[in-house]
């Protein structure tokens, strides 16, 4: 019987979960960051701000739903444009608008 573990380089695999490791920390980090800003961002919104979200997220919902069934068909146009409005604008709020209130 043949044992294949023999001929596993075990520094070449353990260089590699380093590697792995230190792109996963990385990843983490940046997510880390990436949520920070949006949340100090978020603290910012105002009530319409957030009514613009809400609307994003339903119509983001329904739009999807709509995708697969037939009493929606004929609004679909109108709630991805509801959805692209609301998300085009929550973008723009988010990182272009310095506004500080």
């Amino acid at each position: 019987m043949k044992n294949y573990l023999e001929n596993i380089d075990r520094e070449a695999l353990r260089a590699r979960a380093e590697q792995m490791l230190r792109y996963a920390d990385g990843a983490r980090s940046q997510a880390s960051r990436w949520a920070d800003y949006s949340v100090t961002k978020a603290q910012t919104f105002s009530l319409f701000d957030f009514a613009v979200l809400k609307v994003c997220l339903l119509s983001l919902g329904v739009w999807l739903g709509a995708c697969f069934s037939r009493f929606f068909k004929k609004f679909r146009g109108i709630l991805f444009v509801a959805f692209t409005a609301s998300w085009l604008y929550l973008f723009w709020r988010v990182f272009f608008d310095d506004d500080e209130e």
